[in-house]
């Protein structure tokens, strides 16, 4: 018994090590998962105008293809969900897509084998899994959100173009 005692004497201060830092003003009140869909999302690149006048080029364009434009400029960085690993950005549209080979006939009618790989639509990522955590301010009574990543939602169609769900395709950190 006293083998028990002394031993969950010693793991209480180990656990209070642990504990949520109480300097901060802030407390963690939630995790939480929204989803959105990307044609909801429209206002947010009408907006852009408003915020930075720079940004007018963007209008009328859907938000996962403005996701994956500043994926592939380096301005935000894509992590591969399977393997934790960066996505290049001047692969983001082929990454992990279907290569294969055609033959394909020339001028003077002889075929020549070439290989083609499929580019990943923007239509087809049409949904966001935003992860994001609630806080409390203590000292402002107020409420406020941190967007921990945000993840691109794929549709999945069977051979036969059967809808048959959504896969995360990548991950981006904040």
């Amino acid at each position: 018994m006293k083998k028990y005692s002394s031993t969950f004497s010693l793991i209480i201060p180990v656990f209070s090590l642990f504990a949520q830092n109480n300097s901060s003003n802030s407390i963690l009140v939630h995790h939480d998962t929204s989803l959105l869909k990307a044609s909801e999302c429209e206002w947010i690149v009408r907006s852009l105008a408003k915020n930075d006048p720079a940004l007018t080029n963007e209008i009328g364009k859907p938000v996962s293809f403005v996701i994956l434009q500043a994926i592939e400029k380096g301005k935000l960085k894509a992590i591969d969900r399977e393997t934790n690993k960066p996505i290049p950005g001047k692969e983001i549209y082929t990454w992990k897509m279907p290569v294969d080979t055609v033959a394909v006939p020339d001028n003077a009618g002889n075929s020549k084998i070439q290989i083609v790989q499929q580019q990943r639509s923007p239509d087809n990522l049409n949904q966001i899994r935003i992860y994001q955590d609630w806080y409390f301010d203590i000292s402002t009574g107020k409420f406020y959100s941190v967007i921990e990543s945000i993840e691109l939602l794929e549709e999945i169609h069977t051979s036969s173009g059967i809808f048959i769900g959504y896969n995360p395709f990548c991950r981006i950190f904040y």
